[in-house]
């Protein structure tokens, strides 16, 4: 039986034993190649479930299959923690002419001028 160590004994990065692991039930070796000899048959029962009556089982299904053909989509997140207020208006003009520029929307011409709004 072995004496548990203090944390300065502990070693910095390695928190167990050298060939003890933390996870000793851990994932079965050899599951992922397992999995991927089913990957057509499974592809196909997505692509079947596209046909399905009910309007979810398609909607799953679609989105299954376009997560593992094109990967899944970026999740974008905003800060909301500025308020307008606090934004100078030359930032804000710069920000929405980027993103109409981005878009192809035109602008006004007079952005920036005439009557302010109140935000």
């Amino acid at each position: 039986m072995t004496a548990l160590k203090t944390a300065d004994e502990q070693r910095v990065g390695r928190p167990f034993e050298k060939g003890v692991s933390g996870n000793p039930g851990g994932r079965p070796k050899g599951i992922a190649a397992r999995a991927r000899e089913y990957g057509s048959k499974a592809l196909e029962v997505l692509g079947a479930a596209l046909d399905d009556a009910d309007a979810r089982v398609r909607i799953t299904a679609a989105k299954e299959l376009m997560d593992r053909g094109y990967g899944k989509p970026i999740t974008m997140t905003a800060d909301v923690s500025r308020r307008l207020d606090d934004i100078a208006d030359e930032s804000l003009d710069a920000a929405i002419f980027a993103l109409r520029e981005s878009l192809g929307i035109a602008g006004d011409t007079d952005v920036g001028e005439g009557a302010q709004t109140e935000h």
